[in-house]
């Protein structure tokens, strides 16, 4: 197994990536797989010359250290590749990767890194873990905390669902909202207009939850225009009522003479 290690930043959070588990273990793959500095790599009996973030790909290899389908590791190094992720390559037998934005990713000097985070002193230390416990205080709020409770629940009323408002994709995705100055009205109203449009759509009722609802597509939700429905119209209805009162009455009138009926 190769050693060292690369940088994950928590903007990755607020991805698309990261609410697509399979995507994400793929894309993160592709960034332990990738070359950290230039080198040449030797496949059969040629030789490839490899850049930074560049890696010789292949899909039984892939599919086997990820434990995922072959197909499906390809839909996926596919879909990173339209989303301008990453580059392939391709010939009859190998694919070079390459991952758009290397140096973006894992820029610096990584041996100087490593150097400097062994002489870290204790002062420094201590600045860090302060840092990540005002963050964390931040984000996990009571607020936040009620939010998810309300939220859950209103979704799992209205769509007949039982998702956990315990759940740490869900949590992450309000949390992305709200940094974004949504409100706890907004999740509701959101919720009802898509139960209103999905709920009983054998195709569609299956995206009333959280990763589709709470994702990317939040604002466009909120803002989408209730269905046309044609108004009533009154006048005609009224003449229906008259016309079903006067049947009724006369079908309740007693007939006197049974006689004109032989």
């Amino acid at each position: 197994m190769a050693e060292g290690w690369i940088k994950l930043y928590r903007k990755l959070m607020d991805s698309p990536i990261f609410e697509n588990e399979r995507l994400l273990k793929v894309f993160v793959y592709c960034l332990l797989k990738s070359s950290h500095q230039d080198r040449n790599a030797v496949i059969g009996l040629q030789t490839i010359e490899l850049k930074k973030g560049q890696f010789v790909f292949g899909r039984k290899k892939a599919a086997a250290e990820l434990n995922i389908p072959e197909s499906t590791v390809w839909r996926h190094m596919k879909l990173l590749e339209k989303m301008n992720v990453l580059s392939l390559e391709s010939n009859n037998k190998w694919t070079v990767v390459t991952v758009d934005n290397w140096g973006k990713y894992q820029g610096g000097d990584t041996e100087s890194e490593q150097q400097m985070d062994g002489k870290r002193t204790a002062d420094g230390q201590q600045m860090d873990t302060d840092k990540n416990v005002n963050n964390a205080k931040n984000v996990k709020n009571e607020k936040n905390k009620d939010i998810y409770s309300s939220v859950v629940a209103h979704l799992n009323a209205a769509a007949g669902t039982s998702f956990k408002e315990s759940s740490r994709a869900t949590q992450r995705l309000i949390d992305s909202r709200i940094k974004e100055k949504f409100t706890e009205a907004d999740f509701k109203q959101v919720i009802d207009n898509k139960v209103a449009e999905w709920k009983g759509n054998p195709k569609m009722e299956q995206y009333l939850r959280p990763n589709t609802l709470f994702g990317t597509k939040f604002e466009s939700y909120i803002n989408q225009k209730p269905k046309y429905q044609r108004p009533v119209d009154t006048q005609s209805q009224r003449i229906v009522e008259h016309a079903k009162a006067s049947a009724d009455k006369y079908l309740e009138t007693p007939i006197e003479n049974s006689d004109m009926f032989f």
